[in-house]
């Protein structure tokens, strides 16, 4: 792999990269990358964190293996997470609050408050945009009004533990197909809310069947950003993949996985691909495993009772993007990984910043530690795009070849969205950039 330019998109061009803390970033109708064969979303949209409801995270757009050109910036009071584009709008949500800005220049056309702190990004249905939090879904028609509040009412009977009800939830970003929204509560369960009359239609818990192992695991309970598909809403748990049937919410099957499932499955082709350290397919209508991860839930436990001792395995994290031949996945170590859709094995691997560790001196108060970006790779054309503790990287899908890097001052670990000729990222410092070739 050649080198990444480091090109002075924003006239930083040689200059140091300093890391910065962020926040998680995360995570319509179907006609844009949500039938479930593959599809690109269309050029003028990306209605959701994965650009539609199959989550393929595909942009079929040109121009971004050059440098792009910088179209905006804009500076929220914090971190966003991913961007919903439609209509020449992007929707994006920042701490407690939802705005809209105008794609073409940046000019805040409205902001409307959230009923706490966003747990998940935003999308876009035909006539609504829905935005979660902790109390349930924000949802306000395309100028702001009309606003409504569907609460995640009813008993919950997802079994997580007192650490992990007290602990942060894994964010989950709503999926819209046909007028309902289906998306993760932080208490571990999975809801269908009909947007039409703003009520929830059904509801199931995602962790249902693995009390033990989440109790064992003793880290945060919650869903994943849901993909659907053929009528199937697939979803990450604590314990593995679960599937369910969109119309009702019945159980269709599970899959144990030695990690915990913090990204997004996708559902292309009738598989279901999740990505992190040991990516897996799986097929969609069965749950049986095509390549990929061992099959059957691992731990290392060693005594009994209060004495357990647990060695953990890191989260599979973040999502996959998946195109016409190749899964391509972003690694802890700051790579970026393409493996072959048929059979997982690896096509390419392209290091994306040069850097001996993720810390930095902080003066007196010593040295400050960044965990890892967890930016999930797009497909944007013939490039792939992927948010890192520097900066904006681009590598080509075909080869892995460095394109070009913007840099930042401070880590992105929300994870770009692609429409409308135009790369849309937040950083951790709240500064959001709009990218055009």
């Amino acid at each position: 792999m050649r080198p990444i330019s480091r090109r002075g998109v924003l006239g930083t061009c040689g200059a140091a990269l300093a890391f910065g803390a962020g926040c998680l970033g995360d995570g319509t109708d179907d006609e844009a990358n949500g039938d479930g064969n593959g599809s690109a979303a269309e050029s003028g949209t990306w209605p959701s964190f994965r650009g539609g409801p199959s989550n393929a995270a595909v942009a079929d757009v040109d121009g971004f293996d050059e440098e792009p050109a910088e179209r905006w910036t804009v500076d929220l009071p914090t971190a966003p997470g991913t961007a919903a584009i439609a209509d020449g709008t992007a929707y994006l949500a920042a701490g407690s609050r939802l705005s809209a800005i105008d794609l073409s220049n940046g000019d805040e056309r409205w902001t409307v408050a959230l009923e706490g702190a966003r747990t998940g990004s935003p999308a876009i249905a035909e006539d609504a945009v829905v935005c979660p939090d902790a109390e349930g879904l924000l949802v306000v028609d395309h100028e702001g009004n009309d606003r409504r509040h569907v609460p995640y009412d009813g008993a919950t009977t997802a079994r997580l533990t007192a650490q992990q009800q007290a602990g942060p939830s894994v964010p989950s970003s709503p999926t819209v197909v046909d007028g309902t929204a289906y998306v993760g509560t932080p208490a571990g369960d999975l809801v269908a809310i009909g947007l039409a009359d703003g009520a929830v239609t059904w509801r199931s818990p995602a962790t249902d069947g693995w009390a033990s192992l989440a109790r064992q695991r003793q880290t945060a309970g919650g869903v994943t950003s849901p993909a659907v598909a053929d009528g199937r809403v697939v979803v990450g748990t604590e314990a593995g993949i679960a599937a369910f049937d969109a119309a009702d919410g019945s159980s269709e099957w599970t899959h144990d996985t030695e990690r915990a499932v913090r990204s997004a499955p996708a559902v292309v082709d009738g598989a279901v691909y999740v990505g992190g350290a040991t990516p897996v397919a799986l097929a969609a209508e069965s749950g049986q495993l095509q390549w990929g991860g061992k099959g059957a839930a691992s731990l290392s436990l060693q005594g009994t009772g209060e004495s357990v001792r647990r060695q953990e395995l890191p989260p599979m994290a973040p999502s996959v993007a998946v195109g016409d031949e190749r899964v391509v996945r972003h690694d802890s170590d700051e790579r970026l990984v393409a493996l072959d859709r048929s059979d997982g094995s690896e096509r390419w691997g392209a290091p994306l910043e040069e850097v001996e560790s993720l810390s930095r001196s902080v003066g007196s108060a010593g040295t400050a530690q960044y965990a890892p970006s967890w930016s999930s790779p797009v497909i944007a054309g013939d490039a792939v795009v992927v948010g890192t503790t520097a900066g904006v990287v681009a590598v080509s899908l075909a080869d892995g070849t460095g394109l070009w890097r913007l840099p930042t001052d401070s880590r992105v670990v929300a994870s770009p969205a692609v429409a409308d000729g135009a790369i849309v990222v937040g950083d951790g410092s709240g500064t959001v950039r709009a990218l055009e070739a």
